[in-house]
């Protein structure tokens, strides 16, 4: 079990729900404050963002074309995610974000509750120390880490977990398609049952919500899902996104779920 701000997440616990809103404001902060909005009014419990400040030199295992991926999309100052960080709180939702740099790492020290890995950074040895040296909960996805197979592998996420040993962390179930089209109940208990020392979350890369209410339903206690203000508003992951309201859907079908299991 983990526990951010006061909050604890793990089996028996309400689902937590993170809206991924990633990438998808650009460099524009009015954006990023409606996807804060739209987190708020359907309830899910914290809005995550990306901070891309890529320097290759702080990840020398990972491939140049994965940091020409992101350049190419522009996302918030450091100054702006200090403004969010703090519309957040007027809010009352939690914000955290997903670093991809040291000096990310470093930055988002004094503003989140929580850091989220994401699955090309879990098996850059040198980043993984750095964020468990700032001694906060860690949340992990275990997609692709080298675009070659969809899936982190076990010696992977092994590997991983050997880095980060004795954290207070909690592993996402992903798949790196984007978008996935199905959801492998199998892979996933799979997953569940390996590592059932942690809590077991499922990172979606849908539109469909029916894979993450059958996470639910076979025990994820966290559920991160791509948010978006509108199906065709311009955003890098437009196609894995949900609209307002199919993310009030998402959030009244996993708080469904909970109160048919306590009956």
């Amino acid at each position: 079990m983990i526990e951010i701000k006061d909050i604890k997440i793990g089996e028996n616990q309400p689902v937590f729900i993170v809206a991924e809103a990633g990438i998808n404001a650009g460099d524009k902060i009015d954006v990023a404050k409606q996807l804060v909005d739209i987190a708020v009014e359907t309830k899910c419990d914290a809005v995550k963002f990306q901070t891309f400040k890529p320097v290759k030199e702080d990840f020398p295992d990972v491939t140049i074309e994965f940091f020409n991926k992101y350049r190419k999309f522009p996302n918030l100052s450091y100054e702006e995610f200090v403004e969010i960080k703090k519309y957040c709180d007027k809010k009352e939702i939690i914000f955290f974000s997903t670093p991809h740099s040291l000096s990310a790492v470093d930055f988002l020290a004094p503003l989140v509750p929580v850091y989220k890995i994401a699955s090309p950074s879990i098996t850059n040895d040198y980043f993984v120390r750095r964020v468990k040296s700032k001694g906060k909960p860690i949340i992990a996805s275990t997609g692709s880490i080298s675009h070659q197979t969809k899936r982190a592998t076990e010696e992977e996420v092994d590997h991983f977990l050997s880095i980060a040993n004795n954290h207070n962390l909690a592993l996402l179930y992903c798949v790196s398609e984007y978008p996935c089209y199905n959801f492998d109940e199998e892979e996933f208990n799979d997953f569940k049952e390996r590592y059932n020392g942690y809590p077991i979350g499922f990172s979606c890369h849908s539109k469909n919500i029916n894979y993450s209410l059958r996470a639910v339903q076979l025990g994820a206690c966290i559920v991160e899902q791509h948010i978006t203000i509108a199906d065709d508003f311009p955003c890098p992951d437009k196609r894995v996104s949900l609209n307002p309201y199919e993310l009030e859907q998402l959030v009244n079908g996993i708080r469904s779920i909970e109160e048919g299991n306590e009956k």
